[in-house]
């Protein structure tokens, strides 16, 4: 197993990968970013993670300088060069290199960077059995939140508390109060067989497997409620899981010191973790028809 960096076209070992000091991606977090995984070594969902990061770019004025066709190209290389069974891959744009101050205008070119590295999963047990995640007193912005920028202090903190507390992730809040996502996931309650996940304006990241999840649960039939909820209604609910790029479909049992319901994990969460884990399974057989005619 290996990691490889792509910038701007040119793969090199991690030892050797070098940005300038004067970007504006390494000085002041001025970039966006889309993380993905390989299905049999293949990125499964780079158009979806190529359209999120156009939409987190645009939000920031930024210019992509790759089209989906060659940041394809790319990725496939890097992902050659690195070898592994399955890898993450982490796709960076920063605003590139400008002077000693803010304003982007001064930055000429921006900089494509791609981070491939071995994929690493959750333990077998944490999916039988579930994991734990702490609710931290973290405060997403809104309005911001939909940007997957370079700017990730929140994430930093909050996996920071995590492993303080024994946990998997931390659950933020939004500036009321409310759950919103986690640092690198995002949140599904279930309760008396409703399944309720924090909305757009809790401040969450539109997680592609989040969506995947949404599609599921209406196609199973099981009511949803997408909105803002406190804290306070974990200690009323059955059931918690986690979806994210890495962890896939994650069940919880523990916040902090308390149980999730009986803390075990519950029918909606194994009915819908199976229909997850299917629906994968039909759109990499889809995948692989289509690179395989």
């Amino acid at each position: 197993m290996s990691t490889r960096v792509n910038i701007d076209g040119t793969i090199v070992k991690p030892e050797d990968a070098r940005i300038p000091v004067f970007d504006h991606g390494f000085l002041y977090g001025d970039g966006v970013y889309e993380v993905l995984r390989t299905y049999e070594g293949r990125p499964l969902f780079l158009d979806r993670n190529f359209a999120r990061l156009e939409r987190s770019a645009a939000g920031v004025a930024l210019t992509i300088p790759w089209d989906l066709v060659r940041l394809g190209d790319e990725v496939r290389r890097t992902l050659d060069a690195a070898g592994n069974a399955e890898s993450m891959v982490r796709i960076i744009v920063t605003r590139g290199v400008g002077d000693l101050n803010p304003d982007p205008e001064e930055c000429r070119t921006p900089a494509m960077i791609l981070i491939v590295f071995p994929l690493s999963v959750p333990s077998e047990e944490a999916y039988r059995d579930g994991a734990a995640v702490t609710l931290s007193n973290l405060r997403r912005d809104p309005e911001i939140a939909m940007i997957k920028s370079g700017s990730l202090i929140h994430q930093v903190l909050g996996a920071r508390a995590a492993r303080a507390a024994g946990a998997i992730e931390a659950i933020m809040q939004t500036p009321e109060g409310n759950l919103s996502d986690g640092t690198r996931s995002n949140v599904f309650l279930v309760r008396n067989g409703e399944i309720l996940t924090p909305s757009g304006d809790a401040g969450i990241v539109w997680g592609i497997h989040r969506n995947i999840v949404l599609e599921i649960v209406s196609k199973l039939g099981i009511p949803l409620i997408e909105g803002n909820f406190s804290p306070d209604i974990i200690a009323d609910c059955d059931e918690m899981f986690l979806t994210s790029t890495a962890k896939g479909l994650l069940p919880i049992t523990r916040v902090d010191d308390s149980l999730v319901g009986d803390g075990k994990v519950g029918p909606v969460t194994r009915r819908v973790g199976q229909a997850f884990g299917e629906e994968l399974s039909r759109l990499i057989a889809e995948d692989r028809r289509r690179q395989n005619p």
